[in-house]
């Protein structure tokens, strides 16, 4: 099944709305006008949001419903040849309540979860390392 388009819309100068078909919205612009999503930033968040959608059964298996999932996600950029050269992914869970093994069994559960279902890391990591860590 293919995705369903996202429409681009231009608002102001340099400022877009992105637009899905259930009518969600996300502004995008240039990082250095003012606060709106770069596109570089997007690629940073489909690939967290991807990863925490990925592992999110796992970890409320695990850790209950309500547990906090948090994610950071960092970039390095080739300024010259105008790429991102790597993204890396990092969980930040909460674990203490789980004994040594179950959080290792935890971070292996979590990173094949996210190796096997994230399609926006499938799709990016030909091209760009992405480095998942729990």
């Amino acid at each position: 099944m293919n995705p369903a388009p996202v429409k681009i819309r231009r608002s102001a100068p340099a400022k877009f709305i992105a637009t899905n078909g259930r009518g969600a919205e996300i502004t995008i612009g240039r990082s250095q006008d003012g606060a709106d999503f770069s596109p570089v930033e997007l690629l940073m968040a489909a690939l967290g949001a991807c990863a925490t959608l990925s592992a999110d059964h796992v970890i409320s298996r695990r850790l209950g419903e309500d547990a906090p999932i948090d994610m950071e996600v960092t970039a390095e950029k080739d300024v010259e040849a105008d790429r991102v050269t790597s993204v890396k992914t990092a969980f930040d869970l909460d674990l203490s309540s789980l004994s040594e093994a179950d959080q290792a069994t935890l971070v292996k559960l979590v990173t094949r979860a996210v190796e096997r279902t994230c399609t926006v890391s499938h799709t990016v990591e030909p091209g760009v390392p992405v480095t998942l860590t729990v």
